[in-house]
């Protein structure tokens, strides 16, 4: 009570400091505090716009610090680049310098040298300046001791005029003059190194000044140039600037999508772990073949090496290892084909597979987008249900602070009415009639709004169930994605199983049987694709059916609400009158049991049993107040009645909130739209601006041309200046050449006048003449020599202005070279930049159908925002109205303050924990893309180890087949040696059969000579003898004495079978690829080797009677 009774003289006091009166209306009050309430309000609005800027500029300063710091790096980075190359220059400066000073040593030690060995070695530790000084003074006292010579020459000739003096003079003069000439050489000679050493100084130090002036020029062009890039840098960190607010507007796109990326990695990670698996098992696969093939091909090699063991023992096992090689041969050509089919069939199935999953990547995406919305709604609805909670809370803390006061308000008045009760009943008994006639008319109105109340929860609950239809949909959506995923497994399954079973039947009508397959397994995959897309298809539709509805729902739901809000207000000002007739009436409150009621009548009709002493009244009185209590009990049932409708209007209330969410999430959908327009735009002014720039630099670029070709005509124009200089050069080269031919024709005068002057001693004139003559020849001298340095000088001049000329005719060239690269840069540019206009103007014409599409998006938009522009203004003016009539704004405006200082406070704290998560969530991501970075590289590096390994072992796979080629080509050139062979022993067993005729025959004869033989023995030896020739005999001992080659000789030359083969052997060797000569000595061993076979033996000895012994001696 106190607390309570202290605010309220709080409040008051401080509405008088204010300026309102004590005495003021409530509807003064009203407005008074409802003007408070809008200043306020507007406060807050313009702290919440001040803070606002407050944050732009703080993002504004912070986008400017850093574009500082970036400019401060690039200047930091370009003056580290100006340093090093000032470094480097100082360098090559100082390189310079000390050569300088080397050849500044070197000569000054070659002036020392030169001075030691003339004897002036004193001289040589002095400086350049004293050594010219010392050399001019002596020249300066031998020029005075000649003159006293002269003068004394001049007095000895006067006084003396004998021929001895003379020629004593003559002899002193001649000495003299070859001093002076010794003197005037020295002199020359250092004179000359002199001036080399200084003139070579001079050079030196101008060709110092010079190059620190061009040092200096081209610094102070680099100045330029590296102030035109700063300038440059700037407008490209301004525009930078740009990009990077648009590319934060981006990122912040793509963190979003960055989740929805690493889900796919993840999803992607399993598919490529099991594609490694089935790779490692396609490997292995291949490896056993590998070791398969290469067992057969060492099969192969046994069978065949046992072919040839048995085709030297037989020719009919020659017959059948043919058949095998060709049937080997047969099948390394089908397993080839074979090879080749099942990869032709891999690569179909990886396509068809990548195929497949680029389907189910656009399913699972579509199956997330639908998630995020429905985590949105959910996301929502738990906002909206927070949201009214704490209302609830606000108002049950209203509720119970009313209920107290009304406590104490019935409790301060129950005093009152013992005193008033007595005056006041006549104007009471009306006004509570009035009452009553005020409540007939409220029980119709309360039971219309029973029946909207009914009304509204019947459409909340067809919401509902529209909602849980909704999630059914989305499950059986996902149901389906499942179904999908275990099809494409099966589907993969599929694959594997078919490989083996390609694997195992390798003919060729299996194949088109499976490929059929394939294509009607896939037919009819992409059939339920396209199935699940158009179910897909008319979810959304259905999605966007509901959407209206929901949006017609909540229609009608403002309009109920706007009618219970009217019918509240009508609600509100019956309390008002009835606490208004309250105020004035002392009458008991009955506000607690029925027994606290019924003792407050007794007593208050027993201090009526005192005042009043009329029954009738008591009476009457008794019956009021029984129909007081009924009024009143109506009064708390039309009282809950309120709570309750007030509860609903609340829920509808917050159901309105929600509707207002969602109209803010579409209008900033609507901006979100108007920024990626406006993006878009700035875009193409961008792209518009870059083209421009482009023709501009175009333009440049022409201007450098046409500058570059006056250039061109200038150094032309230069070349030919500088063949005018080389042929000035030489002209003077010429004019030297004759002013030396002078000189020396001038020593020779000098020469002749000295000889002159020795003859001519006594003619004094003729001396004093030719002394002249000398000092003017001298005079020429010098000049000459003036003339000639002058010469050289401007010959240096001109060698210098040859040197700079050819290094700028090197510039020119390397300019003309640069030129060219930069035209063919140019025109590459201008090519790719054509494509970029094309390419830019089919963006644009893309740009432009989706502007036509955003626009009709947008004045839909601006539309339903028009509409609920409408509601909300419909809406304020309900809640204007309402504020005016509320009892207690002046508590609720002290808490709408607190919860507003408390809403700042928290939104701060949410706005920082915001920023930290959302750090430390670029954070993790950060790590998470570094890590995924990682796993990539290594699958990258397992991929390629993989790869290395199938090339390998593709590798090892051609090895093998080009072993089974040479295979089967030394089984080809066998086959033919094989043939040629057994044509070979075919020839041989024909000559052995020839030979063993002919050894018959041979036998026979010698039967028939020795029984000849015998019987001429028997006969008289001597008379035959003599009667038969010597030669016959011998003939007939050799015959009988023939070694076995005579006979393989006596039948070669007499078989003509041998011949014949032979002759067929010599035509088949340059048909067979391997060529077998049948030669004689082979023949004749062959021979040798029938001759000795038992059989042979044994016939021959059975036929002829010859013993064993002789037999094996043949």
């Amino acid at each position: 009570m106190d607390k309570v009774q202290y605010e309220v003289e709080d409040i008051v006091s401080k509405l008088e400091e204010k300026g309102l009166n004590p005495g003021n209306s409530t509807e003064e009050y009203m407005a008074f505090l409802w003007n408070l309430y809008q200043v306020a309000e507007r406060n807050l609005l313009d702290a919440n716009n001040s803070l606002e800027e407050l944050k732009q500029q703080q993002a504004e300063e912070m986008k400017e610090v850093e574009s500082y710091v970036a400019h401060i790096r690039s200047l930091t980075e370009e003056r580290e680049v100006l340093t090093t190359d000032f470094e480097k220059e100082n360098v090559q400066l100082r390189i310079e310098l000390e050569k300088m000073q080397f050849q500044q040593e070197s000569q000054l030690k070659e002036v020392e040298e030169m001075l030691d060995q003339e004897g002036l070695s004193e001289i040589a530790q002095s400086s350049p300046s004293e050594q010219v000084a010392y050399l001019l003074v002596e020249r300066a006292t031998l020029l005075e001791k000649l003159e006293t010579l002269e003068l004394k020459m001049d007095s000895c000739s006067e006084n003396l005029g004998s021929e001895k003096r003379q020629d004593e003079l003559e002899h002193i003069h001649r000495t003299l003059e070859e001093e002076l000439y010794q003197q005037h050489e020295s002199m020359r000679r250092t004179k000359e190194t002199m001036n080399k050493a200084f003139d070579e100084a001079l050079e030196k130090e101008k060709k110092m000044r010079e190059c620190v002036e061009r040092d200096l020029n081209e610094a102070a062009q680099r100045l330029k140039m590296a102030h035109d890039e700063i300038r440059k840098l700037t407008d490209d960190l301004l525009i930078k600037k740009k990009e990077l607010t648009e590319l934060e507007h981006i990122v912040e796109k793509k963190q979003q999508e960055i989740s929805v990326l690493q889900e796919e990695l993840k999803t992607l990670k399993e598919s490529e772990s099991a594609d490694l698996q089935k790779a490692k098992e396609h490997n292995l696969r291949l490896d056993r073949e590998i070791l398969a093939l290469r067992q057969r091909v060492k099969t192969l090699d046994s069978e065949r090496k046992k072919q040839m063991e048995q085709s030297e023992k037989s020719d009919s096992d020659s017959m059948s290892t043919h058949s095998i090689l060709q049937d080997s041969e047969e099948l390394h050509k089908k397993c080839r084909l074979e090879v080749e089919e099942k990869e032709c069939i891999n690569k179909q199935l990886q396509h068809k597979m990548k195929k497949l999953q680029a389907e189910y990547d656009d399913i699972v995406e579509r199956n997330e987008e639908l998630e995020s919305i429905l985590g949105e709604s959910q996301n929502r609805t738990k906002e909206q249900v927070d949201y009214l909670e704490s209302e609830i809370a606000g108002f049950q803390r209203t509720i119970m602070n009313l209920e107290s006061e009304l406590t104490e308000l019935a409790e301060q008045r129950e005093a009152k009415d013992k005193a008033f009760f007595s005056d006041g009943l006549s104007p009471d008994v009306k006004k509570m009639s009035g009452m009553e006639q005020e409540l007939t008319e409220l029980k119709p109105m309360l039971k219309g709004i029973q029946d909207q109340l009914l009304r509204a929860e019947w459409e909340n609950s067809n919401l509902r169930s529209r909602n849980e239809h909704l999630e059914k949909e989305k499950n059986l959506q996902d149901n389906k994605i499942s179904e999908l995923m275990e099809q494409c497994k099966k589907l993969k399954l599929q694959i594997s199983e078919k490989k083996l079973h390609t694997n195992k039947h390798l003919g060729e009508g299996d194949k088109d049987v499976e490929k059929e397959k394939w294509s009607a397994a896939l037919s009819e995959h992409q059939r339920k694709c396209e199935t699940l897309q158009r179910q897909i298809q008319e979810g959304l539709e259905d999605k966007q059916r509901l959407w209206e509805e929901n949006l017609q729902l909540r229609q009608d739901v403002t309009l109920a609400r706007q009618d219970l809000q009217s019918k509240r207000e009508e609600i509100a000002r019956l309390r008002q009158d009835l606490f208004n007739l309250q105020n004035p009436m002392p009458r008991p409150q009955i506000c607690g049991d029925g027994a606290e009621t019924v003792s407050k009548a007794e007593n208050t009709h027993g201090s009526c049993d005192f005042q009043v002493k009329n029954l009738a009244g008591e009476a009457l009185i008794q019956q009021q107040f029984e129909e007081i209590r009924q009024l009143r009990q109506d009064l708390n049932r039309v009282h809950n009645v309120c709570s309750s409708a007030e509860k609903e209007l609340r829920y509808e209330r917050d159901k309105n909130l929600e509707i207002k969410k969602q109209n803010i999430l579409l209008q900033k959908e609507h901006t979100k739209v108007s920024e990626e327009l406006n993006h878009v735009k700035q875009k193409y002014s961008s792209v518009t601006a870059a083209l421009s720039s482009l023709e501009v630099e175009r333009e440049q670029q022409q201007q450098k041309i046409k500058m570059m070709e006056l250039e061109l005509l200038k150094m032309s124009h230069n070349s030919k200046v500088q063949n005018s200089w080389q042929e000035k050069l030489e002209h003077e080269k010429c004019r030297a050449v004759d002013a030396e031919k002078s000189v020396l024709e001038l020593q020779q005068q000098l020469r002749a006048s000295q000889h002159q002057i020795t003859l001519l001693e006594t003619q004094t004139a003729d001396k004093h003449h030719l002394e002249e003559e000398l000092k003017k020849a001298r005079e020429r001298d010098s000049k000459r020599k003036m003339e000639l340095q002058e010469e050289q000088l401007k010959r240096k001049v001109l060698e210098e202005s040859l040197d700079v000329l050819q290094q700028e005719i090197k510039s020119l060239h390397e300019k003309e070279i640069s030129l060219t690269e930069s035209n063919c840069a140019l025109q590459i540019k201008l090519h790719q930049q054509q494509s970029l206009l094309q390419h830019l103007d089919d963006e644009r014409k893309s740009v432009t159908s989706e502007r036509t599409s955003c626009e009709s998006a947008n004045q839909k938009l601006l539309e339903k925002v028009q509409d609920m522009q409408q509601e909300k203004e419909q809406l304020l003016k309900e809640y204007d109205i309402l504020l005016k009539r509320l009892d207690d704004s002046i508590r609720k405006y002290n808490e709408m303050q607190l919860r507003n200082k408390a809403k700042v406070s928290r939104a701060k704290e949410m706005y920082l924990n915001e920023l930290n998560q959302r750090d430390q969530r670029i954070k993790q991501l950060e790590m998470e893309l570094s890590v995924s970075k990682s796993q990539t590289e290594k699958e990258q590096q397992l991929i390629t180890s993989i790869t290395a390994v199938n090339e390998r072992l593709h590798e090892e796979k051609r090895q093998l087949l080009l072993e089974i080629t040479e295979h089967e080509a030394t089984v080809s050139n066998l086959k033919w040696k094989l043939c040629s062979v057994m044509n070979r022993s075919e020839i041989l067993d024909h000559e052995n059969q020839q030979l063993r005729e002919s050894i018959l025959q041979l036998y026979n004869q010698m039967r028939s000579l020795k029984q000849v033989l015998k019987k001429l023995q028997a006969l008289n030896l001597p008379d035959i003898a003599m009667m038969i020739p010597s030669d016959w005999l011998m003939r007939v001992d050799e015959i009988i004495n023939l070694p076995n080659e005579s006979f393989s000789e006596v039948t070669r030359h007499s078989s003509p079978v041998i011949k014949v083969t032979e002759d067929g052997n010599m035509e088949q060797s340059p048909e067979s690829s391997f060529p077998l000569p049948v030669s004689r000595s082979d023949t004749s061993e062959v021979g040798y080797l029938n001759v000795h076979s038992p059989k042979v033996i044994i016939a021959a000895s059975e036929d002829c009677g010859v013993p064993e012994s002789r037999v094996n001696d043949v």
